[in-house]
């Protein structure tokens, strides 16, 4: 379970970044679009997050079983930002605080 948090949360924030680096969503979270040079470093931490997350799912277990689990959480948490943007966009930074902190005690965890 805590492994499914771990990778739930940082594709969710791999999500949350891909999806500031859209000026549809920069409105919708910024109030305004941001510069080319934050939208390309919002694109670069998405992609990083989630590559993250497939070194994790590779680095425990079993690679075929994890890849599958990947893919899987990686639908679950593409759900839940869809969801999040599309009907709870005024909270986007609390959902940002809460999956950090998901995140890092879910990561935390893993390691001891």
């Amino acid at each position: 379970m805590i492994f499914f948090l771990c990778i739930w949360a940082l594709s969710c924030l791999g999500f949350f970044a891909l999806a500031s680096s859209m000026s549809k969503h920069q409105k919708q979270f910024f109030s305004k679009e941001i510069s080319l040079g934050q939208t390309r470093l919002a694109t670069l931490v998405g992609w990083c997050l989630l590559i993250v997350t497939l070194l994790i799912c590779l680095s425990l277990g079993t690679p075929s079983n994890n890849i599958s689990y990947w893919f899987g959480a990686l639908t679950i948490a593409a759900l839940s930002v869809g969801l999040c943007i599309s009907y709870f966009p005024a909270y986007f930074w609390k959902y940002i605080g809460g999956l950090a902190v998901i995140a890092i005690f879910s990561y935390g965890m893993l390691l001891v």
